[in-house]
């Protein structure tokens, strides 16, 4: 929850609604990620948008450099499949629990 609001709070007033919510979603799935899965230690998000409207995230949670995939199915599963649909590219930092994405409001 506090991901979602710091996302609102700090780009709410320079995008649309619609661009807000999804990446209040991309990031809500990567910082979720690193509770269940991360390490316990604390976790940084950082967003920006470049001068072309492109915006940039971070989430990192200090791992060890394991990702956890799961498939889809009724325990959940779905967080990375909504982060791939919903950015334009994203990826993990090799050797880390370092997640980065872009995505370019619509």
């Amino acid at each position: 929850m506090a991901a979602r609001d710091a996302v609102a709070e700090a780009l709410g007033d320079s995008l649309p609604p619609a661009a807000v919510a999804d990446l209040q979603l991309i990031v809500s799935e990567l910082v979720t990620n690193s509770v269940r899965h991360g390490p316990r230690r604390e976790i940084n998000l950082r967003v920006s948008i470049e001068e072309s409207g492109l915006i940039r995230g971070e989430v990192e949670d200090h791992g060890e450099g394991t990702v956890a995939r799961r498939e889809m199915g009724a325990e959940g599963g779905y967080g990375l499949h909504l982060v791939d649909r919903l950015s334009d590219r994203w990826a993990v930092y090799e050797g880390s629990t370092h997640v980065w994405f872009e995505y370019s409001p619509r």
